[in-house]
């Protein structure tokens, strides 16, 4: 996706999509603006500090392992719920070995659609580094190491085991338990973690440097979070301010994905408590519950802070 003569591309946060076409169109600038819901925002990461400070934000052609990927993990992780339920659950006993025999199935499959998937990319880098250019988007895959795993089969069990392991913990919390979160905090903010996350990309001609700086400027002042690819039309106090607020929005964030591990771990623990009573889970429970606590209030401050910004 490419704006008009495929020249600017950039991220504006914390607007609406009519206050964000009205800046624009105000300055008459053709521009292609696609807006995303707070939610969808945050799920696909399209507010990730790391995709904000991008000096290019050129989307690339997604590619048709991602669905795959995550549907075959989605599966995966669902089998492998129902698989630890069949070991709790007295109802559930008699269907244990065939669900344990299902997530084994399905997380082998997994793993072995995602090396698959690992190895393409692999090929596709090579190639992409000789053209210059790259169409697949497998930037979150891992480089595997497969002549280690191959020949020592200990390792590559070992890997697989905790990969498979990390990558259900990493559904549940992503997928799962952050849009959950998100809009809890979202309530208890009254709005303000939900405006925030309002997301829309701008794609512009980058032939008139002026009006750009412009629609920055008011951007700005209306209270928006600016990605670093409209810095090149900015001056230097728009610049800081801009700056700033990314600074402030990334730690946000990174308060907010913290509060999400810490509450999704008390939660862990309270379950496991029940299921298998023990003065032990105390140990676990009382720090993850401070560290909660402390988390949310870090993160209600840094959410009025920048809004206040």
């Amino acid at each position: 996706m490419a704006g008009p003569d495929s020249g600017f591309t950039g991220i504006v946060l914390g607007l609406s999509q009519a206050d964000v076409e009205w800046v624009v169109q105000a300055r008459m600038v053709p521009a292609g603006i696609v807006a995303f819901s707070p939610l969808s925002t945050m799920v696909l990461g399209l507010s990730r500090e790391e995709t904000l400070k991008r000096s290019d934000l050129s989307i690339r052609h997604a590619s048709w392992w991602t669905p795959i990927l995550l549907a075959i993990w989605a599966i995966a992780a669902i089998a492998f719920f129902v698989a630890v339920a069949s070991f709790l659950r007295p109802g559930l006993t008699e269907y244990r070995v065939a669900f344990v025999l299902l997530a084994i199935l399905l997380g082998v499959g997994a793993i072995a659609v995602t090396v698959l998937a690992a190895a393409r990319r692999t090929r596709a880098s090579a190639f992409d580094s000789r053209n210059e250019t790259s169409r697949d988007d497998l930037s979150g895959l891992p480089d595997i190491p497969l002549d280690i795993a191959f020949s020592v089969p200990e390792f590559a069990l070992l890997v697989l085991a905790i990969a498979f392991l990390a990558v259900l913990g990493a559904f549940v919390l992503f997928l799962v338990w952050l849009p959950a979160v998100f809009l809890v905090i979202s309530l208890v903010t009254f709005g303000a973690w939900w405006r925030i996350h309002r997301a829309a990309f701008v794609m512009a001609s980058a032939s008139r440097p002026g009006d750009m700086k412009a629609i920055g400027d008011d951007l700005l002042g209306r209270g928006a979070i600016l990605s670093q690819t409209w810095d090149r039309y900015l001056e230097d106090p728009s610049k800081r301010v801009a700056a700033a607020r990314r600074t402030s929005y990334g730690l946000s964030r990174r308060f907010f994905v913290l509060f999400g591990i810490a509450t999704l771990g008390l939660a862990s623990a309270l379950v496991g408590e029940r299921l298998f009573p023990s003065d032990q889970w105390t140990y676990a429970i009382v720090p993850l519950a401070g560290a909660g606590v402390l988390f949310f209030i870090a993160l209600l401050g840094s959410v009025y802070r920048l809004r206040a910004h």
